[in-house]
């Protein structure tokens, strides 16, 4: 006797756990933000990139197109101070243009459509850090109203700087000074090989070097040369005299009639240092081209660069009481 039949198989359904879709989106729906994170984080990559290549780009190309303007402005100094006088005042005569005298002054020049400042100074007229005597370095410190006591250890340390043995100055800086003062490199005891060396002697702070800089060479002679070219601060050095008294009477001078080319008739030479800036940037920072050239007529080109510097303007020096007043004395 059969028995009862078996009930078909229940056919097995699967389910998933209340929720499991919602997760299964909200996992996507992360991901996918992630993604586009990501693809964001990528593209804000690849635009700051290009900005910054473009800005890399654009500097270079700045920078090419002033260093071609400031040798055109090298060139046409060196041209005007080389060409005879009367040959000069024949090709400059209507022109925007006139005789230039190497004596530091700013000269305006409009070249490609840019408007150019060019200072030439006659390198001689200048005083030399190598071979100035102890008593002019002094009067040149005393120029820029600093105590005594101070100008004499400055103009100490600078003469054990530049001299060949260890022996102290009075008050002056030798290598033990030097590393008191946490400078390991010690005096050089030897001559300077720039004016920028100067940065390194004990006790010439920022102030002070900016404010001496434009006045200083390491390519003159023991005297300046040629001193009605000179800076009024090295004239006043010299003439043991202020600054403020030697600018008033240039300005007395440069009111009175002079003979037509008088003031022409020396231009010192044969070493010119020619600044050149754009005139519209004078601030502090702005780029500026500064050579030292030998003038040589009758040679192809007649002048020779010893030395070319492409770095910021210095603008105007800071007032030294006032950097003194921060760091100290």
């Amino acid at each position: 006797m059969a028995g009862p039949a078996d009930p078909a198989p229940r056919r097995r359904v699967s389910r998933s756990a209340p929720g499991g879709h919602r997760r299964q989106r909200g996992i996507a729906l992360i991901l996918v933000l992630w993604v586009i994170a990501l693809l964001i984080l990528i593209a804000v990559g690849l635009t700051a990139d290009q900005r910054t290549e473009t800005s890399l780009a654009s500097n270079q190309v700045e920078s090419a197109r002033f260093r071609a303007l400031s040798d055109a402005a090298i060139a046409f100094a060196v041209y005007n101070l080389a060409a005879p006088v009367n040959l000069l005042q024949e090709e400059l005569a209507g022109l925007e243009s006139d005789l230039w005298v190497p004596d530091g002054s700013a000269r305006a020049w409009r070249f490609a459509g840019e408007d150019l400042s060019i200072v030439v100074t006659n390198e001689q007229s200048l005083i030399d850090l190598n071979q100035a005597p102890r008593e002019l370095l002094r009067a040149l410190l005393a120029a820029l109203d600093l105590p005594p006591e101070e100008s004499d250890a400055l103009v100490d340390a600078v003469l054990d700087w530049r001299d060949p043995d260890d022996l102290h100055q009075l008050n002056g800086a030798e290598d033990p000074d030097y590393a008191a003062a946490g400078r390991p490199h010690g005096a050089k005891d030897g001559p300077f090989d720039s004016v920028e060396e100067l940065q390194q002697v004990l006790g010439f702070d920022p102030a002070l070097f900016l404010a001496l800089a434009p006045v200083l060479t390491v390519a003159g002679s023991a005297s300046p040369a040629h001193l009605e070219l000179a800076p009024p601060l090295v004239r006043a050095a010299v003439e043991g005299t202020t600054v403020t008294e030697v600018e008033r009477r240039l300005e007395q001078d440069a009111g009175l009639d002079l003979i037509p080319g008088a003031a022409l008739s020396n231009r010192g030479g044969p070493l010119y240092r020619i600044r050149v800036s754009r005139a519209a940037a004078g601030e502090r920072g702005a780029p500026s081209m500064e050579a030292l050239v030998r003038v040589e007529p009758g040679l192809t080109p007649p002048f020779r660069v010893l030395w070319r510097n492409l770095a910021p303007s210095p603008g105007r020096a800071p007032d030294l009481d006032e950097h003194r007043d921060e760091s100290g004395p």
